[in-house]
C-alpha cells in the first residue's frame, strides 16, 4: 500500500526540519531509487537546480539516493512512465499547480501514480495536485478547479501565512466552494491506508470561516 507525504514547504536552503526529517527517514529505505516529476516540463535549467537541491536536501538528512531520475519533456512519456514503475519512492514538486497538472495528464502518469506501491511526495503544487479535485485561486486571481491527481480527498491550501492578507482572501473565497486545509509552511500531511496524520499546525477554511 503506497504512504502519502503531502509538504506544504520545504525551505530552499535548509531543506527538511527535524519533524519532517524523522518522519522521511522511518519510512524511505537508504540506495532508493527515487523519481521527480516537474511542474514546467520545458525550463530545464530550473528542473536541474530543483532536482540537485532535493537531491542535497536527502542527502543532508542522511538518506541515500542510489538512482534518481527527473521527468521533464527531455524524457518520453514511456520512459517516464518506465522510472516510476522501477521507483522507491517518487517526488512530486512544487510551481504551478494547472501547468504541473497539464503536464502530468499530457505524459499520462496518473494512472501509474495511482498504482504505485512506495513512497509518494509532493511540496506546495504538488500537494495540491495530490487532490481528487483541486480548487484553488490561480496567479491571475481567477477561481480555478480541476480534476487532481486522486490520491488524497481534501483541498489543500500550501504556504499558509497570516500576514499574507491577499492569500487568506483567496483561501476563503476558495472555502465557500470547497473545505480547504491551510497549512503554514514547516506543516505536513502523512496519508498511510486512508489514515491522515497532520503534523504541526494547521486550520480549517470552511464556507467564509477558520477553525483549528
Amino acid at each position: 500500500m503506497a504512504k502519502y507525504y503531502l509538504f506544504s514547504g520545504i525551505d530552499k536552503h535548509l531543506g527538511f526540519t527535524k519533524k519532517q526529517a524523522t518522519y522521511l527517514k522511518k519510512d524511505l529505505p537508504n540506495n532508493l531509487t527515487i523519481t521527480f516529476i516537474t511542474s514546467s516540463f520545458d525550463k530545464y535549467e530550473v528542473n536541474d537546480d530543483y532536482y540537485n537541491n532535493m537531491l542535497a536536501f536527502f542527502d543532508k538528512i542522511k538518506i541515500k539516493i542510489k538512482t534518481s531520475y527527473l521527468i521533464d519533456d527531455r524524457m518520453t512519456q514511456k520512459e517516464a512512465i518506465k522510472c516510476i514503475n522501477k521507483s522507491d519512492a517518487v517526488f512530486i514538486m512544487g510551481g504551478y499547480p494547472g501547468e504541473e497538472m497539464e503536464n502530468i495528464v499530457k505524459y499520462k502518469l496518473v494512472n501509474s501514480l495511482k498504482r504505485f506501491n512506495g513512497i509518494i511526495m509532493s511540496v506546495s503544487a504538488g500537494s495540491i495536485n495530490m487532490n481528487k479535485h483541486v480548487c484553488y485561486v490561480n496567479k491571475d486571481q481567477t477561481l480555478t478547479e480541476y480534476d487532481g491527481i486522486g490520491l488524497t480527498d481534501f483541498n489543500l491550501a500550501p504556504h499558509l501565512d497570516f500576514s499574507k492578507e491577499g492569500y487568506l482572501r483567496e483561501i476563503y473565497t476558495v472555502s465557500n466552494i470547497r473545505k480547504t486545509l491551510g497549512l503554514p509552511n514547516d506543516s505536513f500531511v502523512v496519508v498511510d491506508d486512508g489514515k491522515v496524520e497532520i503534523v504541526g499546525e494547521y486550520y480549517y477554511f470552511d464556507k467564509g470561516t477558520i477553525q483549528n
